[in-house]
């Protein structure tokens, strides 16, 4: 299970909105500043994640877990490691299915494990399936134990990330809504604060 803030990116009419609105608080001075409030400001929304990233991790992150139910049953059923990454290749949609394939391709022409099974030592879930899927097929070990063993490691691995993304999406959702009640709270809040003290010092 995966868990994600879909943002999508604002309009501009809004980004230069949000540049333009400490106008009203700063007074003319901020206009030569308004372009570098408006840059941080895309510049701060082009960090969030976007619909379209959040959906292909999620598709990844569940064909990973799908993979390793996968690869075991088929395993259990007496297929060898090749026959099995290409019957389960074709089942894959995500972006996935193109790693998997590559390990299919460079193990099929007789390349290292450790080289052949590279694509997949950086990815969150699956790096440790395929060191140790790698360091097995170098020793000569049984795959299916080294896949039933680690399959259950990466289940819990993934529970575990999934609750800490649940605890950090106050962190995330406040971003974006800070910036949007920023303006509102210098002009309502602190805006009378200080016009009401330099009134008072007969300034104005």
């Amino acid at each position: 299970m995966a868990f994600g803030v879909e943002i999508k990116t604002p309009p501009r009419l809004f980004l230069l909105f949000g540049a333009l609105t400490p106008l009203l608080f700063l007074g003319s001075w901020w206009l030569p500043c308004a372009p570098l409030g408006y840059w941080f400001l895309r510049r701060v929304f082009a960090l969030l994640p976007t619909t379209a990233s959040i959906a292909a991790t999620k598709a990844r992150e569940q064909e990973a877990l799908f993979f390793l139910a996968a690869l075991s049953g088929s395993l259990k059923s007496g297929l060898s490691l090749l026959p099995a990454l290409a019957t389960i290749s074709q089942l894959l949609t995500s972006s996935l299915k193109r790693d998997i394939d590559r390990i299919y391709s460079l193990l099929l022409l007789g390349a290292e494990p450790n080289q052949a099974w590279a694509p997949l030592f950086s990815d969150p879930q699956l790096a440790q399936l395929s060191r140790a899927l790698a360091s097995a097929q170098l020793e000569g070990r049984s795959l299916l134990v080294v896949v039933e063993r680690v399959s259950t490691d990466c289940y819990e691995k993934t529970l575990k990330r999934s609750r800490e993304r649940v605890k950090s999406l106050s962190v995330k959702l406040a971003l974006p809504v800070g910036l949007c009640f920023l303006p509102s709270f210098l002009i309502g809040g602190i805006g009378p604060i200080v016009y009401s003290f330099f009134s008072s010092l007969q300034i104005f």
